[in-house]
Parts: C-alpha cells; sequence; structure tokens
C-alpha cells in the first residue's frame, strides 16, 4: 500500500514565476504582432523553444511558437492566458510533459494536467485541434523510458475519444529496430533534437 500510495501521491508543482521573463518577452511580441487567421500555436517545453526551422518545415501553414524551455504542463495552464487566447489557433502543437515525468511527478497527475488543458482550450475554442506529441525517447533520460511509456499511453487512450485530440507516437521515429534511441538525430547533451532530428 505505502508503495503504491508513493507512487500516486502528487508532487507539488515547480513555481511558474520563473518563467516570468518568458512571458513578459511573449506579450513584448504580441503587442506589434497583427493577428493571424488559422493559425497553428506551437507550445510546450525546450523541445518546441528551439525548434527554430518551424517556418521552414511548415511552409503552408500560419506557424506560431511558444515554447519555453523547462515547462511543466502546470506552467502552460498557469500562463494559459498568456499562450493561447489571444491567438485563437486553429490547431495546438503541444510538447510538454517530459520535463513533469523526470521531476518525479506520477504519469497519473500529468495525464491530469493534460486533460484540464484540453478543458481550458475546449471551453473558449470549442473547435482547435490539438495535437501531443508523445514524451520523447532521448538517450539522455532512456532509464525513464517506461515512466514516459505509461503517460504516453493514458494520453493516446483519452485522445482515441475525441477527434479534436490528435496523440503523435515520435517514438516509432526516433527508435531504431533495437528500441534504443537512434545515435545520430540529437546535439551533444542528448537531451534534445538537431536538425535531423527535427526532420
Amino acid at each position: 500500500f505505502t508503495l503504491t500510495a508513493s507512487l500516486a501521491a502528487k508532487v507539488p508543482d515547480p513555481d511558474p514565476a520563473r518563467f516570468a521573463k518568458a512571458m513578459a518577452t511573449f506579450g513584448e511580441e504580441d503587442i506589434v504582432r497583427k493577428p493571424v487567421a488559422h493559425l497553428t500555436l506551437f507550445t510546450g517545453s525546450s523541445s518546441i523553444r528551439m525548434w527554430k526551422s518551424l517556418a521552414k518545415d511548415f511552409p503552408d501553414l500560419n506557424v506560431l511558437n511558444r515554447g519555453f524551455g523547462g515547462a511543466h504542463i502546470s506552467d502552460v495552464l498557469h500562463h494559459f492566458d498568456i499562450l493561447i487566447p489571444r491567438h485563437k489557433p486553429d490547431v495546438i502543437v503541444l510538447y510538454c510533459g517530459e520535463n513533469d515525468l523526470w521531476f518525479g511527478k506520477p504519469p497519473k497527475q500529468v495525464f491530469a494536467d493534460f486533460k484540464e488543458f484540453v478543458r481550458q482550450v475546449h471551453k473558449i475554442l470549442p473547435k482547435t485541434r490539438i495535437h501531443y506529441l508523445a514524451c520523447k525517447p532521448s538517450p539522455k533520460r532512456f532509464e525513464k523510458w517506461d515512466v514516459y511509456q505509461t503517460c504516453n499511453r493514458l494520453i493516446a487512450n483519452h485522445g482515441d475519444k475525441d477527434d479534436r485530440l490528435n496523440f503523435v507516437d515520435v517514438s516509432k521515429v526516433m527508435l531504431g529496430k533495437d528500441d534504443q534511441p537512434l545515435p545520430d538525430i540529437w546535439l551533444k547533451d542528448k537531451l534534445h533534437m538537431n536538425q535531423v532530428g527535427y526532420a
């Protein structure tokens, strides 16, 4: 019982105020940025923030990068009003949850935060489609791959029940035939992708 309880215990969120500077920058950019119709908004942690080739990779889409490094889904929720409503995106691409799990949050807590994010989006933008990019199998954090997969499965199964949700399993192209991370798609930190990885 004690082990089960400890695995399921809610882990306190880190302080969302650590992103005050990033949010202020987004706010400044939004003042001068003209609203764009049919926007695809990318948000989440550093794997989004570092995706510098977004516009080139998706030339047929109007894209906006609102990633901020080290983010948990709880941070996306806390700063929701800055990140989402003012842009009215048709599509949201979210990569977030990996840092949460690495921090020690149990999959069910991360899943609950994801469901709350979906609820908040669809409360104001009922038709917006959300693509969730699965937690990735990086060499640096591969010791937690089983935990990541547990969370991925929870979110994937939930997505099956709603046409507005789409789970993108990145592991299919990031793992080799030996089920180990491909060696040539990472930066030196073995955590973030290089251009080959993003491609």
